[in-house]
């Protein structure tokens, strides 16, 4: 018996998300898990909330002090998010 019309399963996966509409939830969820890798341990549990539009990666934080050291390395942030994701998502960082 021979398989016709075989796919890789990524491909499935693939042809799925972007049929389900997902693509933008997924990327944002990758952004935010990014965000906490970037900004360590110490800036993740500070981060109380996040959001992401157009370009621009809000995010609340809860400690001044942390939000002080972190307005400082905002552009060194996205680029390393960008980085890290292999495309340029995020353009701009606010703090809150």
């Amino acid at each position: 018996m021979k398989r016709e019309n075989t796919q890789l399963i990524s491909a499935i996966i693939k042809e799925y998300i972007k049929e389900a509409h997902l693509e933008e939830g997924l990327q944002r969820v990758r952004i935010f898990q990014t965000w906490d890798i970037v900004v360590g341990e110490a800036g993740a549990k500070a981060t109380s909330n996040k959001f992401f539009k157009d370009g621009i990666l809000y995010c609340t934080i809860s400690s001044s002090i942390v939000r002080t050291q972190l307005y400082y390395r905002r552009e060194d942030i996205a680029a390393q998010i960008n980085k890290m994701l292999g495309s340029n998502i995020v353009s701009k960082i606010i703090l809150k």
